[in-house]
Formats: C-alpha cells, structure tokens, sequence
C-alpha cells in the first residue's frame, strides 16, 4: 500500500504551516491518518512545535532543504510510517527552496514509485506582499518557486482587496497550474484544494531550467536565526506584550538597516497559555494563537527570523531586540540555543531534469 505525499512549497512568509495545519484537522475530520514533515536550514522550529502541539504525528528535517537533505527526508517519511501509518503526508520543504520537481518529486517517484504516491506539486503565492524591496536574486528565486507549481495557491484570500501577481512557467509546452484562493483563517479554498491532492497525482512536468549561481545568491543573501529560551521574572508580566515589544523592535531595527523582512515568527509558551505572532513584512504583525490576559512569572520562546541581512547584523538585531523586550530589570533570560547563518549553495542528492 503506498502513502500519498503532497508537497507544499512557496516563498517564506507565505502561509504554507499554518495551511497545513488547517488541513491536516479537516483531513482528521475525513477520517484519514495524517503526517507532517517540516524542513528547515537549522534547528528548533516554531513549525514543529505547532504540529506537535495539535497532536499531528511530525518528522522534522533539519539541516539543509529536502533536496540537499533527501536521505534525511526519507528517513523521515519511513519513521512517520512505522509509528502513525499515515494515509497522506504533508511535506513542507524550506521557503527559500525551489526547483522541487527535479530534486524530489521526481527522485521519490523514480526510485521509491512503489512506497509513495505523489500529489501535484502545490505552491503558494501570498497575494498581500510585494517583493519589490528585495535583491533581484531573492525576486528570481520567488518567481522560480511559483512558475513550477502544479497546484497555486492564493494565499491568506481573507485579506480583502489584496491581488497577487501570475507568474506562468517558462517552458514552451507549459500547462498552466490550476490557480485556488484559499485561506487558512477563513477556511474558503481548504477543502476544495484537498479533493485536488486527494484524487489527483503529479503529472511529472518539465523541470525548470534554473540558475543555481543566481539561486545560491539569494539564499546567501538572508540571514537565517533560530533562537530558543526562557524568560523569568520576580512578578507576573504579560506574556503577550513581550511577544509584541519584541517582534516591534525587530521590525524597527530591520527598517534601520534597511533589511527586508522575509518571515519572523515566535512561537511563546506560558504555564497556561501558548502565543503564536508573525511578520511577513513591514505592519503585518498577525496572531495565530493568541491570549490577551496571559500574566506569566516565566515563559519559554522559540524564535524564527529570516531576514534580507548578513548573519553579524542579524544576530546584533535579535539580541538588542530579546533584551529590549526585557519585561522588566529584574528579569532573567536563558538561552537554551541560538544559531544564525546563512544557507549554503543548494547541492542536491539527486536531480532528474
């Protein structure tokens, strides 16, 4: 019996987690057994913890994308077999990652065709955000991400007025991907794209012909920072404004520097309440989980930023940041890991043009 894989990429930022983790609940609902694999350049992911949290059977693969990481993301998808038996897995590679058809779309079919069925390849585009303040290689990246989809997504459609622009694939006998709005906060979309993944199979399209100078370039160009902790103080403060005072010094300093913002999110987790808040650029501060009365003495973080800066200056923003949030002069910080870098050239273990 094989287990379907829907792949589900897009630009960092662009609402692919908590997509997911919509579906993943409605899949439940429809009675299937469902997995998650996440992916990340480094360790200690708001995302992992989400799928954790909601009791969804998770495999995290950390380290480098699914391409330069694929024996780690079988590992992953056997692992998730062995201990959930999962019916559909949902995958979702790096959001700085592309050309995903010729390095592991097409690998798992080839070599593991007998394991795994492949949905079309998804892919979001946020229609809310312009990428006109990033490098032409970040803007190359983002349009090769979107011209290979299968299946694009509109995403965050709730955000009325907001229109994105089409980007078609470039090869001469290209077949123009169904194009959905969906929304994960309002739930319009979601069920319609999950008969699409349920009851359809990736058709193998032409791979792109992609520039892997120009790809390098724009990973090398974002600064990538994981940062887990805790906060304690003498008296109870409020949970919430520590998560809003940090992520508004990052956007401030970010402005300063004159580094776009490409995804931040920090995931809070109190005694009692749990907080999730993200930037996707400059005045989108937005609540996934929320909780205005949550007075804490203590709290853990997990904090994801990447941002279009170098790996120094990032690392003097999130620290100048953590410590400004400070609830107040008494209070202790633990940091239980950092890392901030940025990803190495893209080496695939495999690539099937």
């Amino acid at each position: 019996m094989t287990t379907r894989i829907a792949i589900v990429g897009g630009f960092l930022g662009s609402g692919k987690t908590t997509l997911i983790l919509a579906a993943a609940r409605r899949l439940a609902e429809r009675g299937y057994r469902v997995g998650l694999v996440t992916n990340d350049q480094g360790e200690d992911l708001v995302d992992t913890a989400l799928a954790g949290d909601a009791k969804i059977p998770v495999a995290e693969v950390a380290g480098g994308c699914f391409c330069c990481r694929f024996p780690d993301l079988l590992a992953g998808l056997q692992r998730l077999q062995e201990v959930a038996a999962p019916d559909i897995i949902l995958a979702e590679p790096v959001g700085s990652c592309t050309d995903l058809i010729a390095t592991v779309l097409r690998p798992l079919v080839q070599f593991y065709g007998e394991q795994y069925a492949l949905a079309p390849l998804t892919v979001l585009l946020d229609s809310s955000r312009s990428m006109a303040d990033f490098p032409d290689d970040i803007r190359y990246l983002h349009e090769q991400q979107v011209a290979e989809a299968e299946i694009l997504l509109h995403s965050k459609s709730d955000l009325a007025g907001k229109t994105g622009t089409r980007i078609g694939r470039s090869s001469a006998d290209a077949i123009e991907p169904p194009v959905l709005p969906v929304s994960a906060v309002s739930g319009e979309g979601v069920d319609e794209w999950l008969d699409v993944i349920l009851g359809q199979s990736s058709r193998n399209p032409e791979a792109l012909l992609i520039d892997y100078e120009r790809y390098a370039h724009a990973e090398a160009a974002l600064g990538w920072l994981n940062a887990k902790g805790q906060v304690r103080a003498d008296t109870p403060y409020s949970a919430r404004k520590w998560t809003s005072h940090l992520l508004a010094t990052l956007e401030s300093l970010c402005a300063e520097q004159h580094a776009s913002i490409a995804h931040i999110k920090v995931l809070v987790t109190t005694p009692v309440a749990k907080l999730k808040a993200s930037l996707t650029q400059a005045g989108s501060l937005s609540w996934d989980l929320d909780d205005k009365t949550a007075d804490t003495p203590s709290h853990e973080f997990v904090l994801n930023v990447r941002v279009n800066a170098t790996p120094g200056q990032l690392e003097q923003m999130a620290l100048q940041a953590i410590e400004s949030a400070k609830p107040d002069p008494s209070a202790r910080y633990y940091i239980e890991h950092f890392e901030c870098f940025s990803p190495l050239p893209p080496r695939p273990t495999h690539r099937l043009a």
